[in-house]
């Protein structure tokens, strides 16, 4: 299995190595830091399928701990390619931050 993080990145290889990343244990150049339960809010959808391919998008919302409005808003967009048994063999990750809303006050 492979992992990017970003998708011109070296990619992650080993389940091992993914795992590890994930959990703030391994060492990687993109990988960010592991979000905290009850700091984000996040929807996905599949959009398209195509043999082995799949393409997912959606979004996160990182919320500020002391008031309702989001702190930051991502949308992504994940690319993933299964192996002939169905299990994930390449992930790659594309996201943006939404620009900050305008405020009237």
């Amino acid at each position: 299995m492979s992992y990017r993080y970003h998708p011109y990145d070296e990619p992650l290889q080993g389940r091992a190595a993914v795992v590890d990343s994930w959990l703030g244990e391994g060492e990687h150049k993109g990988a960010s830091t592991r979000d905290e339960p009850g700091t984000y809010d996040a929807t996905f959808e599949t959009i398209a399928v195509e043999g082995n391919t799949a393409v997912a998008i959606g979004t996160t919302i990182y919320i500020k701990q002391l008031g309702p409005k989001p702190t930051r808003t991502f949308d992504n967009c994940f690319i993933i390619r299964f192996d002939s048994a169905g299990r994930c063999r390449e992930f790659t990750e594309w996201y943006m931050e939404q620009p900050a809303a305008k405020s009237d006050e």
